[in-house]
């Protein structure tokens, strides 16, 4: 039996009840496992049989913080809160906590220049758009309390489980283990928790640029086995008059899809000024295979699965359906016509932006990855927000040319009143890490000996994580290859069996590292 199918029977019985260790080795006391030899024999022994127990309960009690940068700022009630757990809960433990101005928390142990550094992110994304409105205890679109975990089939659901404190408490829970079992690190360890990933990147960045990196850097906040290249960032947002009335056409009322630019939407709606346009709208999807409506409250909506944009083509985006709709629709003219055609004509099946004439690829990173994720409708406008992932292969000048190359063609042969919002533009650069050295080559050393998969090899995300800012950093987990990515989305999870992964793929990933720079420091 490989590793991750013994993973796997570990975490069944841990979903079911709580594990049961042998009485006389108690869960909360990791030297009770000092008998099973060396230090670092006996770690492993504790992590196999109490690591997601305990590790569940730690995920539990950081989820409870809502910590959404954009609602509160990083000085808000959650933040101060979950700063103040991880504070009391670094004294308890014999560590070190630094507050580099609320963004990030560094948690440290040992002494010396740093050895080994795990970069991961406290803040989370919201669960609903307004994110000035009260928050709902459970939003519509979430089967559980999202901030509250709750454990079934597998699976442990909550804002952030995934993304990213399921593996905080992997690395924290590993520290704690190895500390108490008396192992003295060459180096010091450093948990780097930032605060603003998934809104305000200024802080880290800050602190990338001034601190003394360590010798290993390992971002854990993307996939397995290692990541050793990220996609660009880009925000492209297209807007449009709202218009008129006008004669003999279906007006308008409103229309809206999408919650965030980083989610693909699992919504969308179309509000008609006619009970018989909604009617003739819904008829146009009745006859449509694998597409869901609803018609109440004076508007048709049509729902998809939303995920998060970076995996785009792993979810169904409900504005591609509800672009088709609308053009079989005799809509007034307007921004929502207007704006609905782009996707109908450009966007609508096409992941990669090749009918746009934006799509490339690159080798090791792929194709470009185009997703449009949020319409809306104000007073005077009507906007388009396009999330877009793009390769290696091309340099910011040469990709904006491109954009101002596709914003042409769409009001050649769409509408002369489409135009760009240019200060929304945002064109990120690729990141691929500087592989040189023992780093990759240890994870996925270590990768492949936990899971039994020989031909694991490095890969690319879409996605973009800390570890862009550290040169030479990677991502190791927590996300299985070819398992579904639930991060951003609602009802985000972690599998049980990846945050087991984690905390087996850690400690072995801190011991080897940690060894691997007395080796290769000339000073030792």
């Amino acid at each position: 039996m490989n590793r991750i199918a013994s993973v796997a029977l570990v975490v069944a019985a841990a979903c079911a009840t709580t594990p049961a260790p042998d009485p006389t080795r108690a869960c909360d006391d990791p030297r009770a496992f000092a008998e099973d030899g060396p230090v670092e024999a006996a770690a492993r022994a504790y992590v196999d049989a109490c690591g997601l127990a305990n590790t569940t309960r730690l995920t539990s009690e950081l989820v409870a913080f809502p910590t959404v940068r954009a609602r509160e700022g990083k000085t808000g009630p959650a933040f101060i809160a979950m700063r103040r757990y991880l504070e009391a809960w670094s004294e308890a433990n014999g560590f070190g906590f630094e507050n580099h101005d609320d963004d990030p928390w560094v948690i440290t142990w040992g002494e010396g220049a740093p050895s080994v550094a795990f970069v991961m992110h406290a803040d989370v994304v919201p669960v609903v758009e307004d994110v000035k409105a009260p928050r709902p205890e459970r939003p519509a679109d979430w089967a559980t309390p999202p901030f509250e975990v709750v454990t079934k089939d597998g699976r442990l659901y909550g804002r952030g489980t995934e993304d990213d404190k399921g593996p905080i408490a992997a690395v924290l829970h590993t520290m704690a283990t190895l500390r108490a079992l008396g192992y003295e690190p060459r180096g010091q360890i450093q948990a780097i928790l930032g605060t603003g990933e998934e809104h305000d990147w200024s802080g880290m960045s800050a602190y990338a640029k001034t601190s003394t990196h360590a010798e290993f850097v390992v971002s854990i906040d993307a996939n397995f086995p290692v990541v050793v290249a990220e996609s660009g960032f880009v925000r492209w947002v297209l807007q449009a008059p709202r218009g008129a009335d006008g004669e003999g056409c279906r007006r308008v009322v409103d229309a809206k899809a999408g919650q965030f630019l980083t989610q693909v939407p699992g919504e969308a709606s179309l509000a008609l000024d006619e009970e018989a346009g909604l009617a003739d709208a819904a008829k146009v999807v009745a006859d449509r295979a694998n597409v869901r409506t609803e018609v109440a409250d004076g508007a048709l909506t049509v729902y998809g699965r939303a995920v998060h944009s970076s995996v785009a083509d792993e979810g169904d985006n409900a504005l591609w359906a509800l672009a088709r709709i609308a053009g079989e629709l005799d809509l007034c003219e307007g921004g929502v016509r207007d704006l609905l055609g782009v996707v109908r004509t450009y966007l609508d099946g096409d992941h990669w932006g090749e009918r746009l004439g934006v799509g490339y690829a690159h080798e090791t990173m792929g194709r470009l990855l185009v997703a449009p994720t949020i319409l809306r409708v104000d007073d005077d406008t009507v906007t388009l927000s396009i999330n877009m992932r793009r390769p290696a292969g091309k340099d910011v000048e040469a990709f904006g040319d491109s954009l101002d190359a596709a914003l042409a063609k769409i009001r050649s042969e769409v509408s002369s009143r489409v135009t760009e919002k240019k200060d929304d533009r945002y064109i990120g650069k690729p990141a691929l890490a500087d592989t040189d050295g023992p780093l990759v080559q240890v994870l996925l050393d270590i990768y492949r000996a936990e899971t039994g998969d020989a031909d694991a090899e490095p890969m690319s995300i879409r996605g973009g994580t800390y570890s862009r800012l550290f040169p030479g950093a990677v991502s190791f987990g927590p996300s299985i290859p070819g398992r579904e990515y639930r991060g951003h989305a609602p009802d985000e999870y972690l599998e049980a069996e990846a945050l087991q992964l984690m905390n087996v793929t850690i400690l072995e990933a801190l011991l080897r590292l940690d060894s691997e720079t007395a080796r290769t420091n000339p000073d030792e």
